[in-house]
């Protein structure tokens, strides 16, 4: 009696395969076309940096089939800015639809609480190094400090002093 040998395994489901690639690619781009998606990419550019720190858009509210009314927008507002923001309403919508072209937002819907993208802090900029001749002048008016301790001090104090004048100076 004469053995045979075992079948091959047959190949695993091509889904099984390419599904951690699908899931990442949706991940990345999932809702590209999507208006709420857009604003939210844009919004600094749309609110402007003062307003877009203060508020975020959450969803676009379509308005009813066969109505003459356009949607809602829905905003999440920080705190108390939500009368500055009711205040800015006007301009705000005109500038989103600026942005979705139509007029698919008829109105706000603002909703006070915490924002899910903590701001960007800017970093402020680093002062400019002393040039040479700042350095030496500085050294020359402090010369007459008797104690090494106090002078390296005071020359260290100095130079922090003219560094930041320099950058509040235009």
């Amino acid at each position: 009696m004469t053995r045979t040998r075992r079948a091959p395994k047959a190949p695993p489901p091509v889904k099984k395969q390419v599904q951690p690639l699908m899931k990442s690619l949706e991940a990345r781009f999932e809702g590209q076309d999507d208006p709420a998606h857009r604003l939210q990419r844009r919004w600094p550019e749309i609110a402007g940096e003062k307003l877009a720190k203060l508020c975020e858009p959450v969803r676009l509210i379509k308005g009813r089939a066969g109505s003459s009314q356009g949607g809602a927008l829905e905003i999440r507002v920080a705190g108390a800015y939500a009368p500055l923001i009711q205040h800015q309403a006007g301009p705000l919508v005109d500038r989103i639809n600026l942005f979705l072209g139509g007029k698919p937002v008829d109105r706000l819907r603002i909703i006070q609480g915490p924002l899910t993208v903590a701001p960007r802090k800017v970093p402020p900029p680093k002062p400019a190094p002393l040039s040479a001749a700042e350095d030496l002048a500085l050294q020359q008016q402090l010369g007459d400090v008797g104690d090494d301790k106090v002078r390296a001090a005071l020359l260290k104090l100095g130079r922090s002093v003219m560094r930041h004048q320099k950058l509040r100076s235009p």
